[in-house]
């Protein structure tokens, strides 16, 4: 590595590192993929990491422009005298992976789906509304990855997979309840859920009333 010069490590991948000399620096962010300043930062830079940045070993070269930015990530864990503060974190976090993501996402030819294809989604889920698919199952059947699901699902509804699915499988089950006089139970049944009671939570959860008031209304 050269001063610029950024490693892109996916979790599964063994690594190791060794300094050229005692004044050696190396700044390491170790991210969980998973939180929340990461997952909107994907919205910024209109990418999921997991399937770009962190899909392979890569290595990127930061601008010439942007290299001083080393020197204000350098000063600013010295003020944190040792002890990187959330704040700090997430300052240096925000910086350079908004910088790399960018940076990244204005190289790459491959681009990877900018939205969801609903007509499969939906076909996947309403296909098996007694038993809920898997992250997995809905994203094979959409040719992408889980994080990519996730990430598209995040980005579109503001949900995720499964709380897209949840919604979609109650919504089917409302009209189930308006237009057929199948039991309470028997729609619980039908559309994924152990129990009424369960049914009946989820159900007044999301839409502000119970299934059997859905009749009366």
């Amino acid at each position: 590595m050269t001063r610029g010069s950024v490693l892109m490590v996916p979790d599964a991948a063994k690594h190791s590192y060794a300094g050229l000399g005692l004044d050696s620096e190396l700044l390491v962010l170790d991210l969980n993929l998973a939180d929340e300043l990461v997952l909107s930062l994907e919205t910024v830079c209109g990418l999921s990491f997991r399937d770009s940045l962190f899909r392979s070993p890569q290595s990127v070269e930061l601008a010439a422009e942007t290299q001083p930015l080393l020197d204000f990530a350098r000063y600013q864990l010295s003020q944190s005298r040792g002890v990187i503060t959330q704040v700090v974190n997430h300052q240096l976090v925000t910086l350079f992976l908004t910088l790399i993501g960018q940076q990244y996402a204005s190289d790459s030819i491959d681009k990877l789906p900018s939205s969801l294809r609903l007509d499969v989604l939906n076909r996947v889920i309403d296909n098996a509304l007694d038993e809920p698919p898997a992250n997995h199952v809905l994203a094979e059947a959409l040719h992408i990855s889980e994080s990519h699901l996730y990430y598209l699902c995040r980005k579109q509804f503001g949900l995720t997979p499964q709380q897209y699915a949840s919604a979609r499988r109650l919504n089917r089950a409302r009209t189930c309840l308006q237009q057929t006089r199948m039991s309470v139970t028997h729609v619980a049944l039908e559309h994924g859920f152990a129990d009424t009671a369960s049914f009946s939570r989820a159900y007044k959860r999301f839409f502000g009333h119970s299934p059997r008031q859905e009749r009366i209304l």
